[in-house]
């Protein structure tokens, strides 16, 4: 299944996922639509920023 990336608006493909046979709640979880080379650039800017910035 193709998706679209909100940050980027490229495509990208993302696996079915199996249902987890231990997941009680009837409520249909919604994920992130963001492709993996997004996702590395903001873990590397979240990583960044908690930081302590060097002194001079």
């Amino acid at each position: 299944m193709d998706k679209r990336c909100m940050l980027c608006g490229r495509l990208f493909e993302v696996e079915e996922a199996a249902p987890d046979p231990y997941d009680d709640e009837d409520i249909p979880k919604k994920s992130a639509s963001i492709c993996l080379l997004c996702q590395a650039k903001l873990r590397h800017e979240a990583d960044e920023s908690q930081k302590s910035p060097k002194p001079m």
